[in-house]
């Protein structure tokens, strides 16, 4: 039954298309001409077999006999050439379109904000961009040319064939209405198949992503059977519904195939009393009949269009959801001062439950009523057992999360009076989570500094001790990482995110467990190079407002003062000597490493 709430919304996807259609009108111009001489051309070759039957087969003219061949081989010729420019201009027009909706779906997807991102899970992300995109590729050729060039090739037809006989054509056509019912029917099923099979697809890849990035795990305790019988299970899934559409796209071929079958059948016991009773000649036969099976196919086409179309639809729906995202807030509208003198945090209140909820009344509170103060040139630390808010309280400083309550200041400002691009510019994070991109060491140092030169990382590699390792690589800092940094040891690898941090050079130094997965002599190096010692003082640490978040407490002895957080608030505060002194969570945190 058709709705006209869903046609509304399925006509407001269809045209969102036309911004990206309209930029290439030029080439469609050309399609469409080219449509036309081919379209026209089909129509000259039904309506050709007239004389060839009645000259040639009947009457046995010679001179038909010699021109009617070479004029159809001269049609061929000329609408070959036409299909040609037809299919490449469709063909740029389809690719061009697709390939901006790529490029603005993955533009949306990296804006997005992280609480955001942390909702939808990578596969899903990743079956938007691929599975969802060729989707709407086969969409766009398939209706661009069924819309144009098969409408105009049945038009032509039509006009031939009611020119032929008038009243033999409206015979014939009163069976093709009946069509219409039964494919939107299967269309309307095609489209939440076709929904359904997206939902599968994004649940497949999200399990892939997640399972081939942590196969050593999954190696490690057994689980291979386990992880295969899970992905049957998935595939399993996908395989029914895509057998679900092919039962469909199955269905519906058929059915116009049976009414094309019943249109001849009809044709020929009506055309051939008309031969035999009424003087009709063969070739006005002939040429009608030639007309009508060359409208097979196109109509064929049509027919197959509406399901692509619903498939297109719901592909179309998903990604411009995905464009409709609100993108990541780019901040107030100051500039970062050229000097930054203090970071203060005063009175600070965070949850996560609003992201998880968005209509959650009452919060649970991860961080409760956080006041600290940094200066140029000072080292904080925050150190506490894990799940008590130190990585989240780093999180905020670069704003990827916003605090319920309190604010964060820079040089007395609140944050969010600065330039998000030029805040995030003036951070440097090194986290406890080591990821890599599978290129080279040198593209994965100066990240994020991109104007640098060879030099300079080679410099900022030496300060972070990586150097040595990186140059007794087969190809030193052009050496390809694989993916995840697995050709690199967990060490190896949080030295050359630090070489980043080195590099980068901003004022403000996140260092979230930055020496987690060193041994003791390499923690004992970056610890020179980032504390400095009486021989060396570190350049990277100098004069910066350092934020030090630590579980080995070995590291924390250079802070000019350390926090200590139980349950998301601040337990103590103090130095080294103050807190062991104090007797509280701080020294109960020192004893149990040391047990």
């Amino acid at each position: 039954m058709f709705k006209k709430e869903n046609f509304k919304k399925d006509s407001a996807v269809l045209r969102r298309f036309l911004p990206y259609i309209m930029p290439y009108k030029k080439k469609l111009i050309l399609a469409v001409i080219s449509m036309a001489v081919v379209s026209a051309l089909t129509g000259a070759l039904a309506y050709i077999v007239k004389p060839l039957i009645n000259n040639i087969f009947i009457t046995k003219s010679y001179t038909e006999l010699i021109l009617i061949p070479l004029l159809v081989i001269l049609i061929f010729v000329v609408k070959n050439i036409f299909y040609y420019a037809e299919f490449y201009y469709i063909g740029s027009v389809g690719q061009s379109i697709i390939m901006r909706l790529r490029d603005e779906a993955y533009s949306a997807i990296v804006k997005f904000p992280v609480a955001k991102l942390n909702k939808l899970p990578t596969g899903v992300l990743i079956a938007r961009i691929t599975y969802d995109i060729n989707i709407i590729q086969r969409t766009v050729s398939d209706s661009v040319s069924a819309l144009m060039k098969d409408v105009l090739t049945i038009i032509v037809l039509l006009a031939v064939v009611i020119y032929m006989d008038f009243q033999l054509a409206v015979a014939v056509l009163v069976l093709f209405p009946v069509v219409i019912l039964p494919v939107t029917l299967l269309g309307k099923k095609a489209r939440k198949t076709s929904a359904d099979t997206q939902n599968e697809m994004g649940s497949i890849t999200k399990f892939l992503d997640e399972t081939v990035s942590n196969l050593r795990t999954v190696k490690a305790y057994n689980m291979e059977e386990f992880e295969i019988s899970r992905f049957k299970k998935l595939s399993d899934n996908l395989y029914r519904f895509f057998m679900r559409m092919t039962k469909i796209r199955g269905l519906t071929v058929p059915f116009v195939e049976l009414i094309g079958g019943i249109s001849v059948a009809v044709i020929i016991f009506i055309g051939g009393l008309q031969v035999i009773k009424f003087g009709y000649t063969p070739g006005s036969f002939f040429s009608f009949l030639t007309a009508i099976l060359l409208l097979y196919e196109p109509v064929k086409s049509l027919s197959r269009l509406n399901n692509s179309l619903q498939e297109g639809i719901a592909a179309g729906t998903r990604i411009f959801s995905i464009l409709d995202e609100i993108p990541e807030t780019q901040g107030g509208k100051l500039s970062m001062p050229s000097e930054i003198q203090s970071l203060e945090i005063n009175g600070l209140y965070f949850s996560y439950d609003k992201y998880k909820d968005e209509n959650k009344e009452s919060l649970h509170f991860d961080l409760k009523n956080i006041n600290i103060k940094i200066n140029k040139g000072e080292i904080v630390a925050v150190v506490g057992y894990s799940g008590t808010g130190k990585t989240t309280l780093s999180m905020l400083i670069p704003r990827f999360y916003e605090p319920d309550a309190g604010e964060i200041k820079i040089n007395g400002i609140n944050i969010k009076e600065f330039n998000l691009k030029e805040l995030r510019g003036s951070v440097s994070y090194v986290s406890q989570n080591v990821v890599l991109f599978n290129e080279t060491i040198r593209f994965n140092i100066e990240y994020g500094s991109r104007n640098k030169t060879l030099g300079d990382i080679i410099s900022a590699a030496k300060s972070a001790f990586a150097h040595d390792f990186i140059t007794s690589l087969p190809n030193g800092y052009d050496t390809i990482v694989d993916e995840a940094g697995l050709r690199l040891s967990g060490g190896e690898k949080q030295r050359i995110l630090i070489a980043r941090a080195f590099l980068k050079n901003s004022p403000i130094l996140i260092l979230d467990e930055a020496t987690s997965s060193l041994d003791g002599d390499s923690e004992k190096k970056i610890q020179e190079a980032l504390f400095g010692s009486e021989e060396n003082r570190a350049w990277l640490c100098k004069d910066k407002i350092v934020l030090l978040i630590a579980h080995r407490l070995s590291t924390v002895k250079h802070a000019s003062v350390i926090y200590a957080f139980e349950k998301g608030e601040i337990s103590e505060s103090g130095t080294h000597e103050e807190l062991i002194k104090r007797g509280g969570l701080y020294k109960s945190l020192l004893a149990r490493q040391n047990e």
